[in-house]
């Protein structure tokens, strides 16, 4: 019958404990990937959209076919916001669930902005400068 030393077992306990860890640690991380194409232009991809997940912060921005990938998201159900200069903001749920691949895919439409709109805010604008002008001289 061989004995084991002190030494041996702490290096066997050692080897079980970063195997155990390393286990556990993979387990229920997943991922979303979709891609975001542009709604007006026969679904074309929309390049360098930002995908942003609310309840975490992490921001990636989409390839040249529009393409994206979070990783690395533990188990649960995330909110991504969609988001590109000239276009409505999207916001879509996503569920991560054993560890598995989300995919979605989303279309965005340009924004429009009404003619009256776009004269109040000049209006605002021209009024903003015309005060700080007026300020500045009287002081």
């Amino acid at each position: 019958m061989q004995v084991i030393s002190l030494n041996q077992m702490k290096n066997l306990l050692l080897i079980a404990v970063c195997f155990v860890s390393a286990i556990t640690f993979a387990q229920n991380k997943g991922t979303i990937s979709g891609t975001l194409m542009d709604d007006d232009a026969i679904n074309e991809p929309l390049v360098f959209a930002k995908v942003k997940v609310k309840e975490t912060g992490a921001e990636v921005l989409s390839d040249d076919k529009g393409f994206f990938k979070l990783e690395n998201l533990s188990e649960g159900t995330y909110t991504l916001v969609c988001s590109f200069v000239g276009y409505d903001s999207k916001a879509i749920k996503a569920n991560i669930v054993n560890g598995k691949t989300s995919n979605v895919r989303l279309s965005l439409s340009a924004s429009t902005i009404s003619l009256d709109d776009l004269a109040l805010t000049l209006a605002s604008a021209d009024n903003d400068t015309s005060t700080s002008n007026t300020s500045s001289v009287t002081q």
